[in-house]
């Protein structure tokens, strides 16, 4: 993968020229379908819809290091990103990494990761890369939550909507590092795996997403109203996996603690105080966990080095939870190399013996290119493949 990938100042800040500033009154948009048909075209994932206004902060500002804009938020990065005096675990001390956990929503684990799966998950995803950006050059398509340029999600831009068909990934379902804190935080060894995926920026993603949940859940059905997923137990936990170290200038991931079960409406970009913009996970070392609970409030922030940040994960689901949205996108052949726990637990992730993993193969950040080819790989699987994939999706 080439080193200057990124900074491409013909691409106007969030990606279209004719953008609309957010004007949306919050983020909090559990079902991801109240967003304007005017940005329809946008590319994002369906519980990140309401992400798609963009940021309003860098309008005016051009995709280049010495832009006035750009210089002013660097130096203001330099002197306050991070969360002062960030508490990080070692994988042996599980029950505080699980208190830390459940204080504040997330957890930091160092040393998660090996040399040798540090390596092979880090070539991965620059293959990756190198196939999205053959697809989008300029870096202008983006995907993920809200759809910015520079910005993509591993996940989504796989035309079977996950990364599990990649042994770099099926790697890291179950590691000693990380698999006794999952255990301590859902309290049993019955929780499962929902998939894969993980998110990228590249260099010169001068936005900020907005603040969001990662909603992939239907809210229960409580005919008297007193009831919401965030009065309960973490139904999603979501193993981020840096690929280099975070810094406070290549775009950490931004964690605001203790969200996890706040009612409140997520602020807009242009509502939310300083102190959220910079509230990220930054020192923070190269193969570590980042043990999320989805319900907490987070997103991606302007990576304005020049390096690449990639963030691959693991989706594990309460032994309680169910999603919709679980897809069998893990081989059979790589699902039986896994342990017998970790088969257990990616059991309705993984295809049946000699099944095609429909779309596995396949990188585009457009979804119409993902379309056509997964349509064109149903026509040749036939009818009843083609009915049984599209009724899961």
């Amino acid at each position: 993968m080439t080193s200057t990938v990124g900074w491409n100042a013909a691409v106007p800040p969030n990606g279209f020229v004719n953008r609309p500033r957010q004007t949306a009154a919050s983020n909090d948009n559990p079902d991801g379908l109240a967003t304007p048909d005017l940005y329809a075209g946008v590319e994002t994932t369906p519980e990140h819809r309401n992400l798609a206004a963009g940021d309003p902060t860098c309008v005016g500002w051009e995709r280049r290091r010495d832009d006035p804009g750009v210089t002013a938020l660097r130096e203001t990065l330099r002197l306050n990103n991070g969360i002062p005096e960030l508490e990080m675990c070692t994988p042996d001390q599980v029950e505080r990494a699980a208190g830390l956990f459940h204080r504040d929503g997330f957890v930091v684990v160092t040393d998660a990761l090996d040399a040798r799966r540090l390596a092979n998950l880090k070539r991965a995803t620059e293959r990756v890369v190198d196939e999205i950006l053959a697809a989008d050059p300029d870096a202008s398509a983006g995907g993920g939550a809200g759809g910015l340029p520079h910005r993509y999600s591993f996940g989504s831009s796989s035309a079977s909507r996950h990364r599990l068909h990649e042994p770099e990934w099926v790697d890291v379902i179950d590691l000693a590092t990380t698999t006794p804190i999952l255990t301590a935080i859902f309290g049993s060894a019955d929780y499962i795996v929902g998939g894969g995926g993980g998110d990228l920026a590249l260099p010169g993603a001068i936005e900020y997403q907005g603040l969001h949940s990662d909603n992939i859940w239907v809210e229960p059905h409580d005919p008297v109203g007193n009831l919401s997923v965030r009065q309960m137990p973490v139904p999603v936990v979501t193993i981020n996996f840096p690929m280099i170290d975070l810094t406070w200038e290549n775009g950490p991931i931004r964690q605001i603690p203790g969200t996890q079960r706040s009612l409140d409406p997520i602020p807009t970009l242009a509502g939310e105080p300083d102190w959220m913009k910079w509230s990220t996970l930054c020192p923070t070392p190269a193969g570590s966990a980042v043990i999320r609970d989805n319900r907490c409030w987070h997103s991606g922030t302007p990576n304005l080095s020049d390096d690449v940040r990639s963030m691959p994960n693991i989706e594990y689901f309460a032994p309680w939870f169910r999603s919709e949205g679980v897809n069998r996108c893990l081989p059979y052949d790589l699902w039986t190399t896994l342990s017998e726990h970790g088969k257990r637990v990616s059991r309705y992730v993984a295809g049946h013996d000699g099944e095609t993993i429909i779309g596995a193969g396949y990188t585009s950040p457009r979804s119409k290119d993902r379309d056509a080819f997964v349509e064109a790989q149903c026509a040749e699987l036939g009818a009843e493949v083609a009915a049984e994939w599209w009724a899961r999706r």
